[in-house]
């Protein structure tokens, strides 16, 4: 990663055009957002709601505020590898907060997986063999759902939670995609490297968007965090790296 600025400005130009190529990125807005379900409770409105990108491919999540916070309140967009029903604790820390979450599944994760299938990994093997790259696809859908939650919270600010390998990886793609949308990226539960794919080893079936064709040859997590622009990014034990 080059130190001077102007040198510095022409390499994040490049390696974020590379990385869009990369995860064959193509950007997608939120067409429809269905709310399911309606709960308050101590203090507490929750919404849950199943998403539908313009290019067809669902998300769902659920939208928790204290009923007393006012509705520009901080917005954070919680993650989980394992889906949002473990991500209890996160949402809770940041609901505390005064805060608004957005605990979400995006493709391939928690409710919008087909974990509960025979041979999960074919269907993110089936969209590679198309050309397309789930890791990429994964990064618009939360670029979208960042920007309909912005709009229908009136606020700017946006920070990111996550936990475990996957959602590090996409939240790290999507900062360096769209710089300076999220104000924070909190990761619990990562990894050091895209190395660590291999020298453990991960069973491509459980990563199999982790697993995008010259992602790890070009980029590692370090490479791309350094594209996030203003995004603060830290991790469990503090505050490693700021790009500001």
């Amino acid at each position: 990663i080059p130190t001077g600025s102007e040198v510095k400005t022409l390499w994040i130009d490049s390696e974020r055009k590379e990385l869009r190529e990369v995860v064959r990125y193509k950007p997608v807005t939120i067409s429809a957002a269905w709310a399911l379900s309606s709960t308050k409770s101590k203090g507490v409105e929750s919404l849950g709601y199943r998403f539908e990108a313009s290019n067809g491919l669902p998300a769902t999540g659920i939208w928790l505020k204290g009923i007393a916070n006012p509705s520009n309140a901080p917005i954070t967009i919680v993650l989980n590898d394992k889906g949002k029903k473990f991500a209890t604790d996160d949402v809770e820390n940041r609901v505390n907060r005064g805060e608004q979450v957005l605990a979400l599944d995006l493709l391939l994760t928690g409710d919008d997986s087909t974990q509960d299938l025979p041979n999960i990994w074919a269907y993110p093997e089936m969209l590679a063999a198309e050309g397309k790259r789930p890791l990429g696809m994964e990064a618009a859908q939360l670029l979208a759902l960042a920007h309909w939650m912005e709009e229908c919270a009136g606020t700017k600010h946006i920070r990111l939670e996550v936990r475990g390998m996957r959602m590090q990886t996409v939240a790290l793609v999507a900062s360096a995609l769209e710089p300076g949308l999220f104000s924070e990226v909190s990761i619990h539960d990562g990894i050091p490297s895209l190395g660590y794919l291999l020298s453990k080893p991960v069973h491509y079936e459980n990563a199999a968007d982790l697993f995008c064709l010259d992602l790890y040859k070009d980029f590692d997590l370090d490479d791309i965090a350094a594209l996030a622009g203003s995004s603060t990014i830290s991790y469990e034990s503090g505050a490693v790296a700021s790009q500001k």
